[in-house]
């Protein structure tokens, strides 16, 4: 189940004031803790999250800013079967900031994925 995407933008205002016209809810506007602006707008039942970019903001790692997340479940089994099938792991499974088990895979295009284990 998608999770939310995520892309860098150098207007967050401008973007979430954007995504709003069109129906999203604005749900965050906040500095992380490593300093980058974020934004977060509910549309129907996923989500965009944007980080700002620019000369006042240093630009997050392009590794996890640009990516799709996806709620998955059994992701301790799934991921050593995708590493099998020779799918890039680029972040090894690790708590999410919520305390659940994600990991980072690339998808065949070279795309992050954020994969993130279900509730319950």
């Amino acid at each position: 189940m998608l999770k939310h995407v995520s892309f860098l933008t150098r207007d967050l205002t401008a973007t979430l004031a954007f995504y709003a016209r069109l129906g999203g809810v604005v749900e965050k506007d906040v500095t992380t803790p490593e300093g980058f602006r974020r934004g977060v707008v509910r549309l129907g039942g996923g989500r965009i999250q944007f980080f700002q970019i620019g000369t006042e903001t240093p630009n997050p790692h392009s590794h996890w800013a640009e990516h799709i997340a996806l709620h998955v479940s059994g992701l301790r089994d799934l991921l050593p079967n995708l590493r099998a099938e020779g799918v890039p792991v680029t972040r090894d499974l690790q708590p999410s900031p919520g305390g659940r088990d994600m990991a980072f895979v690339q998808d065949p295009d070279g795309r992050q994925v954020e994969l993130l284990e279900a509730e319950g």
